[in-house]
């Protein structure tokens, strides 16, 4: 039976047929070629952009977790590394005016022989080029000091007990006697405390048991008292409030730097009650001294911000620190930076 021979419409729609069939071929091969070699990630188009970047979020960059912010051990404001240094500085009318006593972060007042008192200056943030006078050492201070870890004790001399208590005890002994010509002996001992930092291998500050709070919700309600009057010995100490901080007085007489004028201010008063106790020494007049005792406790008030607050003191051991409680049993706070305390025996 014959075939009829295809019109030439039906060979063209073959020939098209068979074109775009062969197209679909060749296009599914080369996306199987394709589909083995690393093309990279398709570029998305804009309208599904949205769709992408939801199922295919970017990684966030991680962000380390500020530490906290780290205050200092014997002040309250910014951490120093620097070595923790007391000087025994001279208190009487003849030594005054001191030198280099406004920069100290620390200063107790004691009583020694004959009523008289004696500062011991603690020096930790920032240390003077010239202070003074310095004075000799007593049993106060070996029993005293080892509270801040082994600190460096600057003195201008000490009789052979005393000297043998603080070679015993964590002190580093500095004793020093370059005197300055100008004042009178024996008030005339006086040193570069920044020359003896560099080179004294004094400890680092410890935690000596003291709480800073720059707002204190119990300081806020505590009663006004802006300026507090204590004695220590036969010496009266005067703090007059003003600009948020304390003028310290000595018997009616500011604390004035002998060389720039600066006044010594403190941002605490700590009075301490304390035990004083013949310690067996005598001075050259034969005068007996005491030690003023700051292991075991006792009543404390404490002054800051024009306010007033009463609790206790205690202090386990000679290595242990020193605590000033509520009569809740909680840590007082103090204001961040000085602080003066009196040993009132």
């Amino acid at each position: 039976m014959s075939q009829r021979p295809t019109s030439g419409r039906s060979r063209a729609h073959t020939v098209v047929a068979a074109s775009i069939g062969f197209v679909l071929v060749a296009g599914v091969g080369i996306a199987a070629a394709l589909a083995g070699q690393d093309a990279g990630p398709p570029v998305p188009s804009a309208v599904n952009s949205t769709a992408t970047s939801e199922s295919s979020p970017r990684p966030t960059k991680r962000t380390a977790t500020p530490k906290p912010r780290q205050s200092d051990r014997l002040t309250g404001g910014a951490a120093s590394n620097n070595p923790v240094i007391a000087v025994k500085v001279d208190n009487i009318a003849a030594a005054l005016p001191q030198v280099g006593l406004h920069a100290a972060d620390i200063v107790f007042a004691q009583e020694v022989e004959g009523g008289q008192t004696r500062l011991i200056a603690v020096y930790h943030t920032r240390f003077p080029r010239r202070l003074g006078p310095v004075r000799s050492a007593r049993t106060t201070d070996d029993q005293l000091l080892p509270m801040f870890g082994k600190p460096g004790l600057v003195y201008s001399g000490a009789n052979r007990r005393v000297q043998r208590k603080i070679n015993s005890a964590s002190i580093v002994p500095i004793p020093r006697t370059t005197r300055d010509s100008r004042r009178p002996v024996p008030h005339n001992v006086f040193v570069s405390l920044r020359a003896i930092a560099a080179s004294a291998a004094a400890g680092k500050a410890k935690p000596i048991g003291w709480s800073f709070l720059r707002h204190d919700q119990r300081w806020a309600a505590a009663p006004a008292a802006r300026n507090p009057k204590t004695r220590v010995g036969q010496d009266t100490f005067n703090f007059e409030y003003g600009g948020g901080h304390y003028l310290v007085r000595w018997n009616g007489r500011q604390y004035a730097d002998g060389d720039t004028g600066k006044i010594t201010k403190t941002d605490n008063v700590v009075i301490m009650s304390v035990q004083n106790r013949p310690d067996g020494n005598r001075d050259v007049n034969g005068v007996p001294s005491v030690r003023s005792e700051t292991v075991g406790h006792g009543r404390v008030t404490i002054y800051r911000d024009g306010k007033k607050m009463t609790g206790s003191w205690q202090r386990a051991s000679v290595s242990a620190p020193l605590q000033f409680r509520d009569g809740s049993g909680r840590d007082i706070a103090l204001a961040p930076r000085k602080t003066w305390v009196n040993l009132q025996g």
